[in-house]
């Protein structure tokens, strides 16, 4: 039986962290820390911005958005904190690598998201049963009355700060939008943005930032439309119904990032559609019909599966050879299979081959589980 080593594709070694995130300061350093930097100063901006204009003009749901983005900045410290790390070259310690690191930073991230979808929800939840309250005292007795009643009584403060709601109220200023409507293009240029690099870099940390930022875009659009209604039609209850919209689906994608990010934590193989795209690029090299790719010394390839561990892609396969097949044959083989693969995906980062004479079908069938 030939067994060979894991192929590696390290690159050089990087400088100190923090001379890096120097660099990156200053406008140098890799795509990712330099997005994930410019949305987290974006941030800072937004909650300066939008707290600032909640405050003036008398705005609840803008100073909803400025707690918001305030939460935010945690999101992008762990981003850049795992996306850093997760960028490191093998180690001793971590002989493959530190992509888990970015798997993990894709479950925090993803805890975020649905902890303001959860915020955003209960939040809209309470603001409509305001809405409801005064909605009672002029409804006719019946039916709609009982449940309406039954609804707002659930909440038992709600009654009680119900009565109170108009002393304290001011006047809204419509002014309020224009901030609301800044932080919307703002949100989606970052989303725009950091998806491309994390398209680009493979990257499940950034994407799931990216996701963050359009959140973020459509609870502003809420506080956006909330602002302009309530100015056209007082009493219209537009800011909790979009934020309940709003929060089931960030809730959605949040929790679709976490079970990817989990899946990854506990080494889940590839999806079948990627597994065999895989082995559709492998068939070439010992089909007949493909007497140009054909390799001479190999007859079947096996077991072919996959893991991925942040950005990174480890496939483990089976090559099945001639008996008489001699190591410097059985090596060029080896080194045409991962030459197939990583010009195929580049974010397969090693490919483990064992070598099995032809003579032995049984070990190599093909594994169903």
């Amino acid at each position: 039986m030939f067994s060979f080593g894991r192929h590696d594709h390290n690159h050089e070694h990087p400088r100190p962290d923090a001379e890096k995130f120097i660099e990156t300061l200053k406008g140098g350093g890799d795509r990712g820390s330099r997005i994930t930097l410019i949305g987290l100063f974006a941030n800072i901006a937004l909650t300066a911005a939008k707290g600032t204009a909640g405050w003036f003009f008398h705005s609840a749901a803008l100073l909803a958005e400025a707690g918001h983005s305030l939460s935010d900045l945690l999101g992008d410290l762990a981003t850049l904190f795992y996306w850093k790390i997760s960028r490191r070259p093998n180690s001793a310690r971590y002989p493959y690598g530190y992509g888990k690191y970015e798997t993990l930073g894709t479950v925090s991230v993803s805890l975020f998201l649905v902890g303001g979808a959860l915020g955003i929800g209960f939040h809209s939840y309470n603001l409509l049963l305001e809405a409801l309250y005064p909605t009672i005292q002029t409804l006719s007795p019946g039916l709609a009355h009982d449940i309406i009643q039954t609804i707002v009584q659930s909440t038992s403060h709600i009654a009680s700060h119900g009565e109170h709601l108009h002393d304290h109220e001011h006047a809204l200023d419509p002014n309020a939008a224009w901030f609301a409507a800044i932080s919307v293009i703002a949100k989606e240029w970052l989303y725009r943005a950091t998806k491309k690099v994390a398209d680009d870099e493979n990257s499940g940390v950034l994407m799931a930032n990216a996701i963050h930022h359009r959140s973020d875009a459509w609870s502003s659009l809420v506080a956006l439309v909330a602002i302009v209604g309530t100015w056209l039609v007082p009493g219209l209850p537009l800011d909790p119904l979009g934020g309940l919209v709003v929060s089931f689906v960030i809730l959605g994608q949040g929790m679709g990032l976490l079970r990817g990010g989990f899946d990854q934590l506990m080494d889940r193989g590839i999806s079948e559609k990627t597994r065999m795209s895989i082995v559709r690029q492998l068939n070439p090299l010992f089909n007949p019909s493909s007497p140009s790719l054909q390799l001479k010394h190999l007859t079947a390839i096996r077991d072919v599966r996959a893991v991925r561990s942040g950005a990174h892609m480890f496939v483990d396969l089976v090559a099945i050879l001639p008996p008489q097949t001699t190591m410097v044959e059985a090596y060029f083989v080896q080194e045409q299979i991962n030459k197939r693969l990583v010009s195929f995906k580049k974010e397969i980062s090693e490919v483990r081959i064992k070598m099995i004479p032809e003579q032995q079908p049984g070990s190599v069938e093909e594994n169903k589980s």
